[in-house]
């Protein structure tokens, strides 16, 4: 037995619709109404890839947890290597790319150049964390707590900030010009 994510992802976009109607109704600007609901997307994306499904028996599923910095990237990465299959480069690719959407929402949302380091990486362990509580709860580990997710979530995350801030550089440099 499970619980699937498509449901969630439905209830999700629900509460998202909702909030719309708030914002619509509080007339919040153009740019911030769009910014806003595609950041509410995009932690509904997040929040349905990294927790659901969620197997509620263990029934033999029971996957184990890395708390060694860049073991199961080598792994996997390795594994690929020797089976000619793209999964472990794709995981490995996976977890970096996927904060950095976070990482350019967080440079336009909050002004505090370092507090946005800071709050990938709170957001990255968060992820986690709540796994390996969720895996307790339900009695078995429905997804493996990794500390190499953190690490390349959160470097994925930094350079998205370093290269907005780039970008946003030479744009305005540009257009002083």
């Amino acid at each position: 037995m499970y619980i699937d994510r498509e449901p969630i992802f439905i209830i999700e976009m629900g509460i998202l619709l909702i909030y719309a109607i708030i914002m619509l109704i509080k007339r919040v600007k153009f740019k911030r109404f769009v910014l806003n609901l595609a950041f509410g997307f995009y932690i509904s994306v997040i929040i349905a890839i990294c927790f659901f499904p969620i197997y509620i028996t263990s029934d033999g599923f029971d996957v184990g947890n890395n708390f060694i910095p860049f073991k199961s990237t080598i792994e996997s990465i390795s594994e690929s290597l020797r089976n000619g299959l793209p999964y472990g480069f794709v995981s490995v690719f996976g977890n970096f790319v996927m904060l950095m959407p976070l990482g350019v929402f967080y440079s336009i949302y909050v002004k505090n150049y370092k507090m946005r380091f800071l709050y990938v990486f709170l957001f990255s362990v968060s992820i986690e964390t709540m796994q390996l509580i969720i895996g307790l709860i339900i009695g078995c580990n429905y997804r493996s707590t990794d500390i190499d997710d953190v690490i390349l979530n959160t470097a994925g995350g930094i350079i998205a900030i370093l290269l907005f801030s780039l970008l946003k550089k030479m744009y305005f440099k540009f257009k002083k010009a």
